[in-house]
């Protein structure tokens, strides 16, 4: 005996997975750089042992120190703020007024219908996922990358190599530097009105510089290290 075939009627449930749907479309967020890191996950899981390498290095920009101070500022004009908004990185900078940056973009590279982060959310990010990346047990395979720029440094007027983060003996995803983000390293002034973040803590290369005017962490770190040193010689005099 044959049955007719009824047409499923739309459920409540089915009404709000479809409303649900709606919501998360509407969320705005660094589309770009999540792709670029489900592109590379699936180059990862697409072999059984390893991931296939198409031998293509990724597309990293040069991003100079005088093109990222201009975004650390406010958004003026057409110009539009970080897309994380009230979450955004520069409220929550230590020992200064932090304001909502304008958002981060590559050199030569159009704007995405969706808001990007600014320059300081995107440094907090890419130092989050190389330390995971960096205390993990598991190997990051080479097609992984967790930046899409990256920095000068020991040039004059760029950056200083111990303010930045890169992959040494163990893959982390950098193949080159970029600056570690450190909350204490910025300091906050107004120019024409528009409020200026200052990379004041930052080594400058050919300014002279001193390891003691680095970022709050790195020179609480220097004088760890220089204690202990002390203890050291202290307790296990040379012969």
């Amino acid at each position: 005996m044959s049955s007719t075939k009824r047409k499923r009627e739309p459920t409540q449930a089915d009404d709000g997975g479809l409303a649900e749907l709606e919501l998360l479309s509407s969320v705005e967020y660094d589309r770009t750089h999540i792709d670029t890191l489900l592109e590379a996950y699936t180059v990862q899981t697409s072999a059984k042992d390893a991931p296939v390498d198409s031998g293509k290095p990724p597309i990293l920009h040069c991003c100079p120190r005088a093109y990222e101070d201009d975004f650390l500022r406010e958004a003026v004009g057409n110009e539009r703020p970080c897309g994380r908004d009230k979450s955004c990185e520069g409220l929550k900078l230590h020992g200064t007024t932090g304001f909502v940056l304008r958002e981060f973009t590559y050199p030569g590279t159009p704007h995405e219908e969706h808001r990007a982060m600014c320059l300081i959310c995107r440094r907090l990010e890419i130092s989050k996922a190389f330390f995971k990346s960096e205390t993990g047990d598991t190997d990051t395979y080479p097609v992984m990358h967790l930046s899409d720029h990256y920095n000068l440094v020991d040039v004059p007027g760029e950056y200083d190599i111990r303010d930045c983060i890169v992959s040494g003996k163990k893959y982390t995803g950098l193949q080159l530097p970029v600056v570690l983000h450190v909350r204490s390293a910025y300091s906050c002034h107004t120019k024409d009105g528009v409020k200026h973040l200052s990379q004041s803590r930052m080594r400058c290369p050919g300014t002279g510089d001193t390891l003691e005017q680095g970022p709050f962490l790195g020179r609480r770190a220097a004088l760890a290290l220089g204690k202990q040193a002390a203890r050291s010689e202290k307790c296990h005099p040379e012969v």
